[in-house]
């Protein structure tokens, strides 16, 4: 009777710690794997992330800012493995504030960076022309190519570009903020071969901008059907390499997260306000977003000059339609930000990386290429700006 009691007895117990353990082992259930055609593989990145946190955050001259953290998401790879998004050999178009119209038949193909750099950056002051005192905007005139829609914005090739940009002139180690992630809505009228987006994104810029050269490394969100195949918003990460353009995502990346990557859907963050941010160390320009290393691109990609220091940072939202005049499609979250609940960039920051601090002034000048399209509004808060408009 005894060995029957105690066989009873260790099977309730048995039983007690199944029903125990089994809330706690779907918490540790298999980690999600990302969708499509991204696969998950061992990390071969060479550079280790340069610290385990992110560069802090802090105002100067003005009152901190409390924002909510964006949520976390879980990791898409196990451990030491991260997820590689294939490349893609189609040219979708990207555009940049500084650059002026280039009004030619297509196909859109990359132009040389030295035709770039001497025909096409336009002056600080010509973009960034909202400023305490000036009202006076530069006039968009109507201007288009053989075949294309009439743009009176900035022409480049079939599509029309529009901006509402901040910008500070920094000499810095990177540049951050805090960004609404937004889901507008973008609207296709060239076909299969519409590269139309709207898009919210950080610009750090290169010390040779103001001599000439476009270098930079981009990181935002994009809404472009015809890229993502959805209309959903996605991550993105882009660079330009001495006037000359490279490609989304992949060209010199080198993944590190094995939960944010660049082309990831951002719908489970849309609404949220994301920390992301550049920073130069130890030979390569590092990417983070929300609570993680993103990846880098080494600095080695860039010759003459290499571009290690910024001294030009810009916020911005971007639109590139091909619906003629006005454009259909909207930026941010197409409401204009004369209204409070327009998408917002807050916490507009140049990085010190000895200090690990993202320091944010209030110091951003504002400019907007076609104010009755999509405008930006400057001072919403110390250090922060609103942008967007429907388009149309």
């Amino acid at each position: 009777m005894k060995r029957r009691g105690l066989f009873i007895f260790t099977i309730a117990i048995l039983v007690w710690l199944s029903a125990f353990l089994a809330p706690r082992l779907v918490l540790a259930a298999p980690q999600e794997r990302p969708k499509g055609d991204v696969k998950c593989m061992k990390r071969t990145a060479e550079l280790e992330p340069p610290r385990d946190v992110m560069p802090s955050l802090r105002g100067l001259g003005g009152r901190e800012e409390q924002i909510e953290p964006a949520r976390k998401l879980k990791p898409v790879c196990p451990n030491g493995e991260v997820p590689i998004t294939p490349s893609d050999p189609r040219h979708f178009i990207k555009g940049n504030p500084l650059l002026g119209p280039y009004a030619q038949p297509g196909p859109p193909h990359p132009l040389p960076g030295d035709f770039v750099n001497k025909n096409l950056l336009l002056p600080f002051d010509q973009v960034y022309w909202k400023r305490e005192g000036s009202t006076a905007q530069p006039n968009s005139k109507s201007v288009n190519g053989s075949g294309d829609p009439p743009c009176n914005g900035v022409a480049w090739f079939g599509s029309c570009f529009f901006y509402g940009t901040a910008s500070e002139q920094r000499v810095a180690d990177g540049g951050g903020m805090t960004l609404e992630i937004e889901a507008p809505s973008v609207v296709l009228d060239g076909g299969a071969d519409d590269s139309g987006h709207s898009i919210g994104e950080i610009a750090v810029m290169s010390p040779g901008i103001a001599g000439g050269s476009l270098d930079d490394v981009e990181m935002g969100f994009s809404v472009a059907p015809n890229q993502w195949g959805d209309s959903h918003s996605h991550l993105f990460v882009y660079h330009w390499i001495n006037g000359g353009e490279t490609c989304y995502n992949t060209c010199d990346w080198n993944q590190v997260s094995s939960t944010y990557y660049p082309g990831m859907d951002l719908t489970p963050l849309v609404g949220q306000h994301v920390y992301i941010g550049w920073v130069q160390f130890r030979g390569a320009w590092w990417a983070w977003f929300n609570d993680q290393w993103l990846g880098y691109i080494k600095d080695s990609v860039w010759t003459s000059p290499t571009f290690t220091g910024t001294a030009q940072i810009q916020w911005y939202g971007e639109v590139a339609s091909n619906n003629g005049i006005p454009p259909k499609t909207q930026m941010g979250n197409g409401e204009f930000p004369a209204k409070t609940t327009a998408a917002s960039m807050a916490t507009l920051c140049d990085v010190d990386a000895k200090a690990w601090v993202c320091f944010y002034r209030d110091l951003q000048a504002t400019g907007a290429t076609h104010v009755s399209y999509y405008n930006i509004v400057n001072h919403t808060s110390f250090g922060a700006v609103r942008y967007g408009g429907p388009g149309q």
